[in-house]
């Protein structure tokens, strides 16, 4: 068997596929292996399952075209002939057209990424964090604080914590709904939360059935107890600046599991010192790492994790398994095992 694959874009997975490909040496695999830090793991293991597949170079042809959040037009498809599959990392077609692709005779597979599902699960965990006060009453606990005796061995809030909440019947404004703020509106759904979000609009039968509802980022932030922000990046202005802080619901709790630059950590930090946002929950940072002594350290409305929101990288190891099965059933003029979408 033979085949080759062509990268349409920049992503961790996509470049572990290229160097597990462009692997031949010890050294080589020593290298890849590192990208896993601090866990162990043995990209070697996938050495077999690459044996045949090669990566096409720029205007070679491909058996298999690879992407994250490229598009895959009919222009696309009609200037790659013999090619036999478009793999998407990610959950959903996202710009792939899939009636051309019907038509070319080349499949699609869209496989899940765990990462997402990861980064949707830890922004719910630092909502939970922070409206039931989970480091203050950890804290408590250890230190022996109490305040009460109790009786029959059952003291109730024994430590005195104040200010527990939770995320029933809260408002949770998610901006940016792509793939990593949809998976958050599901599992917020679970708490029975309203769910308004900000950016590009679903159909209104996709809203119906997430249960979400439209705002633009003024009404969101005015609206919403909860905002978690799920967004690219930026390289200019942050997307919460001090203008957008100051616009958000008094008493807010803030999330940010995407980037550091997306929020100006100024007027953040001014607004949690001041009481006009109740708390903030960051896994990243405009400066990582933090030092110990950096002032949010010093805040107890903040729950602060170490850019760990994604999870395991060994996890991509399974991802790129997935992506080669793939490339060599399309070699193969068989239907991708994995992922595999119907037209």
């Amino acid at each position: 068997m033979s085949a080759s694959v062509a990268v349409l874009d920049e992503d961790h997975v996509l470049r572990m596929v290229a160097d597990v490909l462009a692997a031949r040496t010890a050294a080589d695999w020593s290298r890849v292996g590192e990208f896993f830090a601090p866990d162990v793991a043995d990209p070697a293991a996938l050495e077999e399952l690459r044996e045949g597949i090669t990566l096409a170079g720029p205007g070679e042809p491909a058996t298999a075209l690879l992407l994250r959040r490229g598009r895959v037009d009919r222009a696309e498809l009609a200037a790659r002939p013999g090619l036999r599959l478009v793999q998407r990392l990610g959950g959903r077609p996202d710009g792939i057209d899939l009636a051309a692709a019907k038509e070319a005779g080349v499949a699609v597979s869209c496989l899940p990424r765990p990462s997402l599902a990861r980064t949707a699960e830890h922004a719910v965990l630092l909502m939970l964090a922070l409206t039931k006060r989970l480091i203050a009453a950890d804290r408590a606990v250890r230190c022996g604080t109490a305040i009460t005796a109790g009786a029959g061995g059952v003291a109730y809030n024994w430590a005195g914590i104040t200010g527990l909440g939770g995320l029933h019947g809260r408002t949770l404004g998610i901006v940016g709904l792509g793939e990593v703020g949809h998976l958050v509106a599901v599992r917020a759904r679970a708490f029975e939360m309203r769910i308004r979000y900000s950016g590009p609009r679903l159909d209104p039968d996709a809203e119906v059935a997430l249960g979400v509802e439209h705002r633009s980022l003024p009404d969101l932030l005015a609206e919403s107890d909860v905002v978690t922000l799920h967004v690219r990046g930026t390289v200019g202005a942050p997307v919460l600046g001090r203008a957008e802080i100051a616009a958000m619901r008094p008493g807010a709790l803030l999330i940010n599991t995407g980037r550091g630059s997306l929020v100006d950590e100024d007027a953040l930090y001014d607004a949690l010192v001041s009481g006009r946002l109740g708390g903030a929950g960051l896994d990243v940072h405009a400066h990582e790492p933090r030092s110990a002594g950096d002032r949010f350290c010093r805040l107890d409305n903040v729950v602060l994790t170490p850019h760990i929101a994604g999870g395991s990288r060994l996890e991509v190891l399974e991802e790129v398994r997935k992506v080669f099965e793939n490339v060599r059933s399309a070699a193969a003029g068989a239907a991708p095992p994995h992922g595999r979408v119907e037209p």
